[in-house]
């Protein structure tokens, strides 16, 4: 199947019909969507949980602040650690080993 979609940068409402176009096709024949530039990432609520207590923990036994560059860290490791961060913007990844 062949489709040719039409960005029209003098229509902003199909401007944002052509952008949804693009993303469920490339959803469905790649199974990804190259249009979202962040993150989505879902967890259970109780799992959620438990992420914060530990870090809680860690921050309460002095192995972390409750800063942001480590509370990042935190997150990127445990992103990593359930294959959802592939890479940092810059291009790194994070050193932080929970």
């Amino acid at each position: 199947m062949k489709t040719v979609v039409v960005f029209d940068t003098e229509d902003e409402r199909g401007m944002k019909a052509t952008v949804k176009i693009i993303d469920h096709l490339s959803k469905e024949y790649l199974a990804e969507s190259p249009i979202r530039t962040g993150r989505i990432v879902t967890y259970k609520k109780i799992e959620f949980i438990k992420m914060l207590r530990e870090y809680a923990s860690m921050v309460e036994k002095g192995n972390a602040t409750a800063g942001l560059r480590d509370t990042k860290a935190y997150a990127d490791a445990i992103f990593e650690e359930r294959g959802k961060l592939v890479s940092t913007p810059e291009g790194g990844s994070s050193s932080w080993v929970p």
